[in-house]
């Protein structure tokens, strides 16, 4: 009709493509957007959670867990080598194997080490100048503790020779501990034959440890009730990642020593203490913000008023 030609429209090309895409853009902006909300919600509500937050950034949490990690590697694993080398066996084998346990080694790993490593070997290339240089480094590791303490309590640094004296002291008492602490958890074994009471009673044990780590570390700077929370948090955490670690870090171990060999060893049991210290951080961190929060002060005051013995203690007055 009067000579019209009627041409298709045809879609442009990537019409059909472009339109979800969009949308899906769309929707993962609506979804970070709702998260930042409640996340900001969240900050502006739970001032415990702010202070949480506030206080891994101030720390710098992944540097100070790099730093004690780097430190119980270079430091406190070759001096429990050469404690091991140069000790009688009947003072270091329980220890020594509740540590692999803690650390998942499992048997591929030890085999590894123990070829590449023995206590004979030990004891021939460390002399008595050797060793004293070994056990004085391992301070390191006590000193590293000791300043994730103190910036998570904004406390200055005491260094210097009362320093060196103090976290000399803290690891010959922490080793002590550790020897106490394994033999526990060996009677427990024999004894209870259920998982949540040993579970309780080995947190117990580690609570009171780092209670008491904490105290020490710190120079008696901050009140025992202060440093509770945080080492009840550290106690605990550090067995759940234990049992945690029983159950998949002897595969990792493995796979690490059939592809590197003892490196792989190393990388694992390296992988093992960042988790470790991560920990440390992250509940000393908690256990200051939880402690300093008007909101749980109120609720453990209230709590504690409606108990007689606690609440005769707050009122000043002596039980009848």
């Amino acid at each position: 009709m009067g000579g019209t030609t009627l041409v298709p429209t045809l879609p442009t090309v990537g019409s059909h493509t472009g339109r979800p895409r969009t949308m899906a853009l769309a929707r993962v902006r609506a979804v970070v957007s709702r998260v930042i909300e409640f996340v900001q919600w969240v900050l502006g509500t739970v001032p415990v959670v702010r202070s949480v937050i506030t206080g891994l950034v101030r720390i710098e949490l992944i540097d100070r867990s790099m730093a004690i990690a780097a430190q119980a590697m270079l430091a406190l694993v070759p001096m429990l080598v050469v404690l091991v080398a140069f000790l009688p066996a009947k003072f270091t084998t329980l220890a020594m194997d509740r540590l692999r346990e803690l650390t998942g080694l499992g048997q591929a790993g030890e085999k590894v080490l123990e070829g590449n490593v023995s206590a004979d070997q030990v004891r021939a290339q460390t002399g008595a100048i050797g060793l004293l240089i070994t056990l004085f480094s391992a301070t390191s590791f006590a000193r590293a503790v000791q300043r994730m303490y103190e910036k998570t309590w904004q406390r200055p640094h005491i260094g210097g020779l009362v320093g060196i004296r103090r976290s000399s002291l803290w690891l010959i008492g922490w080793l002590l501990t550790l020897q106490t602490l394994a033999a526990l958890g060996f009677l427990l074994e024999q004894v209870a034959d259920f998982g949540a009471l040993r579970l309780l009673l080995q947190g117990a044990g580690a609570s009171l440890m780092w209670w008491w780590t904490s105290r020490v570390l710190l120079f008696g700077r901050v009140p025992w009730r202060s440093l509770l929370v945080g080492a009840v948090l550290t106690g605990y955490s550090l067995v759940f990642y234990s049992w945690g670690s029983a159950l998949v870090m002897p595969t990792y171990v493995a796979s690490s020593a059939a592809a590197f060999g003892t490196l792989g060893v190393i990388l694992a049991i390296t992988t093992w203490l960042v988790g470790f210290a991560g920990l440390l951080v992250v509940a000393s961190v908690v256990g200051r913000a939880v402690v300093e929060d008007a909101d749980v002060r109120r609720l453990a005051h209230a709590i504690a008023s409606r108990i007689p013995v606690l609440k005769t203690r707050l009122s000043g007055g002596v039980p009848g």
